[in-house]
């Protein structure tokens, strides 16, 4: 592959987050030259957060497939190739894009990156669009991945909910996704400490693509690959190195 040109990752965030979730490694990327960071952006949160909520999940994928096709074809002079990284939901998320992106443009990046998430073909069906805001707010807290000062100021605390709420949604339909199927190989990532999805579970992703598939573990719980930018960054880079093979 030429060095000259930029790869673009497409990534895309955790249940009830958006692209802010990845501000930190938007400025890492910056430092890259090889790359070229999109951090997906979810209707109703964000630069988009005068969108309405989308809570069905084809929906939420073809306008999420549309977006990234856009701004594909408008990086060709400087990008040769793409591929995507997803973390929890968002790694459900992103590979249900990869799969009508390939049926409905004939796009398939070179490999995908997914990070602690369950794969389709194991997911238990859940109903958490059910609960109370209070419930949700607890769920919060209980989850660990938003500051407690953040959660104490009533604005961002609903916010929060109503993001969350139209995520669990959007994840109620994931049976939909059990037979899903790509073609690329795929970087499958977990954490030593996270005791909310289990290895196996991750591994499972293996029965979702035809692609070879390769396995990395971070030190830490579920939310432990936003402190591990150095590992995430090797992975970017495969194949575009000599030395470096995909997956």
């Amino acid at each position: 592959m030429s060095v000259d040109k930029k790869r673009v990752v497409y990534a895309f965030p955790h249940l009830g987050a958006g692209a802010a979730v990845y501000n930190a490694w938007s400025k890492y990327a910056q430092q890259q030259p090889l790359l070229l960071f999109k951090a997906i952006e979810i209707p109703g949160r964000g630069a988009l957060g005068g969108k309405p909520h989308i809570q069905e999940l084809d929906e939420l994928v073809n306008t999420l497939a549309d977006a990234l096709h856009l701004h594909y074809l408008s990086t060709q002079e400087q990008c040769q190739d793409w591929i995507t990284f997803g973390h929890s939901f968002g790694g459900v998320i992103s590979m249900a894009v990869n799969q009508l992106l390939e049926r409905k443009y004939g796009m398939r990046p070179t490999f995908s990156i997914i990070s602690a998430s369950p794969a389709p073909c194991v997911q238990a069906q859940e109903n958490l669009h059910l609960l109370s805001d209070e419930a949700i707010l607890e769920k919060i807290r209980r989850d660990k991945g938003t500051p407690e000062a953040v959660l104490n100021q009533p604005m961002i605390a609903n916010r929060l909910i109503k993001q969350l709420r139209s995520d669990y949604t959007v994840k109620s339909q994931f049976s939909a996704l059990k037979h899903m199927r790509v073609k690329q190989p795929l970087t499958l990532i977990t954490a030593s400490k996270d005791f909310d999805v289990p290895e196996q579970d991750v591994f499972a992703w293996q029965e979702h693509s035809t692609g070879r598939t390769k396995h990395v573990e971070v030190a830490g719980d579920h939310f432990a690959i936003y402190d591990n930018w150095d590992v995430v960054e090797r992975e970017m880079l495969q194949g575009l190195m000599s030395e470096q093979p995909v997956c």
